[in-house]
């Protein structure tokens, strides 16, 4: 029997039988050479909705589980006027609903559909219109996120307690995704949460992450307090993670999009086809 190896072409040849990477339909992992600046850790919802807020746009999103999207603009706190404070980043769940509150601490200002979140910070409209030339420009409120009464409207009639609410300045290092049936998922407590968190986020600077068998969360009412969780620093995210070498080489006919969507889901910890002329076996 003859036996011939030749590594520059990849080339498998055993009683003449052509055997090659081409033959087995196997190509070079696409994202081996990817930018993963963009990776984010997912904490996943089974609510119908949530909500995005860029405090350096002044724009918010509303998610919805079809796939449709609502962009409204926004106006949140500031810390130099009189009485403010900055609307602070982090991962919360919206805590409460009313259609009116008088706001005691000035005065009884009327907030029409409050949607709190950070216990007196919270999405809403107020009477008039002067407060609209702001929304999507300046930050401008007391704290609280203002949007005009016809947003404010739609977007209350939408989401639930329990909605997540990302409040970022566009350096998040976790993402929002929606949840489904049949999917496993780790269900931890606050306390647990806040400090898992940022172990998950320190895999993602070091490049970890897609290597660890770390499991998706679920975030809801009972397990998001009023003071929010952390949501890292995308900024100390690399352009590497590092690769088990079983994903090293892929099926020809794998599309880019759905292995990515694989890796990015945890689907890759299950056993993946790779050429054993080629890869060196776990």
């Amino acid at each position: 029997m003859s036996l011939f190896f030749l590594f520059n072409s990849a080339t498998f040849l055993e009683n003449n039988i052509e055997t090659s990477a081409e033959y087995f339909k196997y190509k070079i992992n696409p994202f081996v050479r990817y930018n993963f600046k963009e990776l984010r850790d997912t904490v996943y919802t089974m609510k119908d909705h949530f909500i995005e807020v860029n405090l350096t746009t002044q724009q918010a999103v509303l998610y919805s589980r079809d796939g449709s999207k609502f962009e409204f603009p926004v106006s949140s706190g500031n810390k130099n006027i009189e009485e403010g404070i900055e609307t602070r980043e982090g991962l919360f769940v919206i805590k409460s609903k009313a259609k009116k509150l008088y706001s005691v601490q000035f005065d009884s200002t009327v907030m029409l559909y409050w949607m709190g979140f950070n216990a007196g910070i919270g999405f809403h409209a107020l009477l008039g219109k002067n407060y609209y030339k702001y929304l999507g420009k300046k930050n401008v409120s007391h704290g609280c996120i203002r949007v005009s009464r016809e947003d404010a409207d739609f977007v209350y009639k939408q989401i639930e307690n329990g909605t997540p609410v990302l409040v970022h300045k566009g350096n998040n290092a976790v993402k929002i995704a929606f949840g489904r049936l049949g999917e496993v998922y780790k269900y931890f407590s606050y306390s647990e949460l806040y400090r898992l968190l940022p172990k998950r986020y320190q895999l993602v600077y070091d490049g970890y992450y897609l290597i660890s068998s770390i499991g998706k969360i679920l975030i809801d009412e009972e397990n998001v307090s009023h003071n929010g969780l952390p949501i890292g620093n995308s900024k100390l995210i690399p352009v590497k993670q590092k690769m088990r070498p079983s994903t090293l080489w892929i099926d020809a006919t794998t599309p880019e999009e759905k292995r990515l969507n694989e890796i990015f889901s945890g689907r890759e910890t299950y056993t993946l086809a790779y050429n054993p002329y080629l890869d060196a076996k776990n």
